[in-house]
């Protein structure tokens, strides 16, 4: 079983050692190992390799992270819309009660003014009718009963 594992290990090991090379051709990462951290890394690659292992353990958690921030900025914005159209309902039904009691004074209002104005109308109708009739010539008649009273 030794025997059978190593050429295909070996072969492996081929593999990868052929594709870090294609990696370092590319201008891209030739540009990022040129750096100071490229260089650092490079000499040490038990670091650059816990980093690698570390950075791609990280991308689950931060797109998890990502995922629910998007998630609570949506729903902060449905909810700003519940909360608004929540707030606007209230306000709506405050309105309508205002106004209905604004309405019922204004009934009640108008019913003391008519009452007024028809009492007030009568009234000053009674009061220049009977000075109109004591103003008014006396006839033949009744002269004589005024002056008996």
């Amino acid at each position: 079983m030794a025997c059978s594992e190593e050429p295909s290990a070996t072969r492996l090991l081929l593999q990868l050692h052929g594709g870090l090379a294609r990696l370092k051709q590319d201008a891209r990462v030739a540009e990022l190992l040129d750096t100071c951290l490229g260089q650092y890394l490079t000499a040490h690659p038990f670091l650059a390799l816990t980093l690698m292992v570390f950075l791609a353990m990280a991308t689950v958690p931060i797109g998890l992270f990502l995922m629910f921030a998007a998630a609570t900025i949506l729903a902060a914005s449905v909810g700003a819309v519940i909360l608004e159209g929540v707030a606007l309902c209230l306000g709506g039904a405050a309105l309508l009660c205002v106004l209905c009691c604004l309405a019922v004074a204004a009934f009640v209002v108008s019913a003391f003014l008519t009452a007024v104005y028809i009492t007030g109308s009568t009234l000053l109708h009674l009061y220049y009718t009977h000075r109109l009739l004591e103003k008014k010539p006396p006839t033949s008649g009744s002269t004589e009963v005024k002056k008996t009273q």
